[in-house]
């Protein structure tokens, strides 16, 4: 029997009683609705979601204007500053950075060109590391940059004619890892 028909069928039992009846049969039956309406079902639920990791992005290292030099062979030395800025939105650790004289075939490369008998194993490089914000490695944070770090390129004398490296700007690779 549904809690409706139960409330009316008290009502209608109390309108034949006195008036004490007729108040306790609206209580009962108000409490009887009441009850129904706060009647509910418990349950539980679960869902997946997920979330993305970031890959890391390259490295910017960025030289800036080359001091010192001339070089000859076996004096002179040109340094080239640098700095090395996090091009990702997220931190990345850098632990590394390395230079190298650029070449093509043994010779060295002027903007990318190689120039025939200017052997790249005439110049030596040293890289000092960034300082700033500290020692390597460094936490860098996204679009933080490492700075005062410099390569220092030298040319050795080897010995033999280098007549022409004469008035060459060596292409040097600065990496950064």
């Amino acid at each position: 029997m549904s809690v409706l028909r139960l409330a009316r069928a008290a009502v209608a039992r109390a309108a034949r009683r006195p008036r004490w009846g007729i108040a306790a049969a609206v209580t009962v039956a108000a409490l009887m609705l009441a009850a129904g309406a706060f009647a509910y079902f418990t349950s539980t639920g679960s869902g997946t979601g997920s979330a993305t990791v970031g890959s890391p992005s390259a490295w910017t290292v960025t030289p800036a204007t080359a001091t010192g030099g001339p070089l000859y062979p076996g004096s002179g030395t040109v340094t080239i500053p640098y700095t090395v800025a996090n091009a990702s939105t997220g931190h990345q650790e850098l632990t590394s950075v390395t230079s190298a004289v650029a070449s093509s075939g043994g010779n060295v490369t002027q903007a990318g060109v190689p120039v025939t008998g200017c052997l790249a194993t005439w110049f030596a490089t040293t890289t000092t590391a960034p300082t700033s914000p500290g020692a390597l490695p460094q936490d860098l944070a996204g679009g933080a940059s490492a700075t005062g770090g410099s390569v220092a390129v030298t040319m050795t004398d080897a010995g033999v004619s280098q007549n022409l490296c004469q008035g060459v700007k060596p292409d040097i690779t600065i990496s950064a890892s």
